[in-house]
């Protein structure tokens, strides 16, 4: 069955059951259980709440507008395949939704470096658009340092999933390893290891480190 709209559609699309209200009161927890009952509304209504959360941390990673429609996606196409098995933090789906930005990024990313490296090879004039101030818009309104935006694109994809739950989304290591799907020691021995490896960057943006320097 093809996702009904939204970052993906088809023209055989499910009809909805009992179409879901299309409000903010309306909690994602029951846009979740209306679509997996196959209401179409419901999944409409999941990407409009959550698609410019996804592409901004999507064009973090890419730094290409293109590209990060292409990783949001291949997200919200996750979100409707694997839709019996999403995990909630919080009522919300954002933080399962940005952890597939993360490791769709980190692939596609992957595969542009190898095409890349292809047309390379290749004779051509055209010059490249420049996006770089969308970009730079769009970074500037995330929560977060450039110092961690770097960390985000540096990380493999696991480290940087962890990074993303547990720094920018700000989740607790228990919420976190319920959306990674991982023990919650492994979460916290991932943070440790990063804020060890990241300590420069991360421990300037910190309260402590602010504290201090008053």
């Amino acid at each position: 069955m093809s996702p009904p709209g939204g970052a993906s559609s088809a023209d055989s699309r499910p009809e909805p059951a009992t179409p879901a209200r299309l409000d903010h009161a309306v909690s994602d927890g029951e846009l979740l259980f209306q679509l997996e009952h196959g209401d179409a509304s419901a999944y409409r209504q999941l990407f409009r709440r959550h698609e410019r959360a996804a592409y901004r941390v999507a064009l973090v990673l890419t730094r290409s507008p293109w590209d990060a429609e292409d990783v949001v996606a291949t997200a919200f196409l996750e979100l409707w395949r694997k839709r019996d098995a999403v995990r909630l933090v919080d009522g919300s789906v954002r933080p399962w939704l940005l952890t597939v930005v993360s490791f769709a990024a980190k692939n596609h990313l992957r595969s542009a470096l190898r095409y890349r490296r292809l047309l390379a090879k290749l004779p051509h004039t055209d010059e490249a658009p420049d996006h770089a101030d969308e970009i730079a818009r769009t970074m500037d309104a995330l929560p977060m340092s450039a110092e961690v935006r770097a960390a985000l694109r540096e990380l493999a994809p696991g480290d940087a999933s962890v990074l993303l739950l547990c720094v920018v989304e700000e989740l607790s290591v228990k919420d976190a390893a319920a959306v990674l799907g991982i023990p919650e020691s492994t979460v916290r021995s991932r943070l440790s290891r990063l804020k060890a490896r990241l300590r420069r960057r991360l421990e300037k943006y910190s309260p402590e480190a602010e504290g201090s320097e008053a």
